[in-house]
């Protein structure tokens, strides 16, 4: 979908209230309308810091949900209303989670990055978020208790630096540019801060000088804007290590539009980027091996799946998360348009070596 409609859909439908305040895919925008029926929801016990809170969390659908008005209230993230797009905010800077609430369900994304493997649900007039969610991308972890049906939250033990996104919105004649991208500060070695700042603002320059090219070679009869935008997440930022994805999206005219995701992750150690050879090769000498089996038999399961994956290059297309590698692959590399960016999440525990960690 074209991402200025995406988003101009998400001002449109945005909310109305909030009460008391495998494989992941290209998935429809908008989430499921509002639950009614409690049938398949179980409760579940909270806990902040080791203490049980009056509130509880649900799961339904297999999913653990927890109230947003939980996360406003003991875990004091900050929750606002901003009438002009009609969106809920949670949180702040790249840890931001918005929300746009209709009677088609909730639109959500974090710092301006659709991610679709989530779905927020309004259940009852009441915003549920999943934790997973949570624990991905607002810094959040939690131990379950399958006996109790309890879920003890606590803070994640980040990297100590400075994560901010950068705005640069301009428009020429014929082109509108919107770029959001990070910058990383704090770092002890200003060598290596130095280093990761130049590599991201090198990604984000070429993108506009390809995008300025290709507005040279633009038809004069149309009379629509071409449209370049980037967006970024962060998916990991732990073990001296900082892991990102950043999409550039772009529409030029035709049936498609087009983006192009790339995974950064980079040692805060001497700010060089980290291949999958890099990460792995010394703890397991096999994992390609045993990479390309787990590949292959997710990317077998997708419709449309051209047949033709040979294994992955050393420089292969990844992301780390808290719990796994999401491995992933570009629009029509291995799969039709409509199947997105194909992206496999591999546990950890399946690529390295019983009783070994990644980074200890």
């Amino acid at each position: 979908m074209n991402r200025v409609l995406k988003y101009s859909i998400s001002a449109m439908l945005a909310g109305f209230l909030i009460t008391s305040f495998g494989y992941i895919g290209q998935a429809t925008v908008f989430a499921a309308p509002t639950t009614k029926n409690t049938a398949e929801q179980t409760s579940v016990i909270l806990k902040w810091k080791g203490k049980t809170v009056s509130q509880k969390g649900l799961i339904n659908q297999g999913n653990t949900l927890i109230p947003v008005t939980v996360l406003r209230d003991q875990l004091r993230i900050a929750l606002s209303y901003n009438p002009g797009t009609r969106t809920y905010s949670l949180g702040s800077g790249y840890k931001q989670l918005n929300m746009d609430v209709s009677e088609y369900g909730v639109n959500a994304n974090v710092n301006n990055y659709y991610i679709y493997d989530y779905e927020v649900k309004n259940i009852g007039g009441k915003i549920y978020i999943p934790f997973k969610l949570i624990s991905d991308y607002l810094g959040v972890q939690g131990v379950w208790d399958p006996s109790l049906k309890s879920l003890s939250m606590t803070l994640r033990v980040e990297n100590d630096i400075k994560i901010a996104t950068e705005l640069l919105e301009t428009k020429t004649k014929d082109t509108l540019f919107l770029m959001r991208y990070p910058t990383v500060s704090g770092l002890g070695n200003k060598e290596a801060e130095k280093n990761i700042n130049a590599v991201l603002e090198k990604y984000k320059t070429q993108f506009i000088e390809d995008s300025k090219e290709q507005e040279k070679k633009r038809d004069s009869s149309v009379d629509y804007m071409y449209q370049a935008f980037q967006n970024f997440v962060v998916t990991y930022n732990e073990n001296d290590v900082l892991s990102l994805a950043v999409d550039q999206y772009s529409y030029t005219g035709g049936a498609h539009d087009s983006t192009i995701r790339t995974g950064f992750t980079f040692s805060l150690k001497d700010g060089k980027v980290i291949t999958l050879e890099d990460l792995l090769k010394e703890k397991n000498p096999n994992y390609k091996l045993e990479l390309d089996k787990l590949v292959e038999k997710n990317l077998k399961d997708i419709n449309g799946y051209y047949g033709q994956f040979k294994g992955l290059d050393t420089d292969a297309d990844y992301y780390l998360k808290p719990d796994g590698l999401a491995v992933f692959f570009q629009q029509y590399e291995h799969t039709p348009y409509a199947v997105g960016i194909p992206t496999f999440l591999i546990p950890y525990n399946q690529v390295l070596p019983k009783g070994t960690s990644l980074f200890k």
